[in-house]
């Protein structure tokens, strides 16, 4: 499959400049149309969503599905850190990254033993992080 740059407008700059600025979280469309507007953009939720597919497609953009929710969260891929999977704090939206060699050697598992290449970009898994867990703790606390 060959794909195709998008044309690399003042809006899709506008795009991905926001992504940048908030690298350590997964957005929605709405999240994103919905800050870039409070921040003064004239960028539309339709093109914000195209934006995103594009640069999804062409994988500068890490696309995931949070359980439950079902709507599609996007993060900007860090050019640095294209072979590391992310963590995905259910309760906050935070994203750590995934740079354990636990990943690396279980994706070279799946490739030798099963015949399947996983995309590390791709690789998202969901619980909570150390502060979410605290305060779920303290709450249960107060019970």
């Amino acid at each position: 499959m060959v794909v195709r740059r998008a044309y690399n407008t003042r809006q899709r700059q506008a795009v991905a400049a926001f992504l940048a600025a908030h690298a350590d979280r997964y957005l929605s469309v709405d999240d994103v149309f919905g800050l870039m507007r409070t921040e003064g953009s004239s960028v539309g939720r339709t093109t914000a969503y195209r934006t995103l597919e594009s640069l999804s497609r062409e994988g500068e953009v890490a696309k995931a599905f949070v359980p439950g929710g079902g709507e599609a969260r996007y993060r900007l891929i860090d050019p640095a850190r294209r072979d590391e999977g992310q963590l995905v704090c259910l309760d906050c939206g935070k994203v750590l990254s995934l740079d354990c060699e636990m990943l690396v050697e279980f994706t070279r598992h799946v490739q030798a033993d099963h015949g399947f290449s996983i995309d590390p970009t791709r690789t998202v898994l969901y619980g909570l992080c150390q502060e979410c867990m605290a305060s779920r703790e303290a709450g249960s606390d107060d019970r």
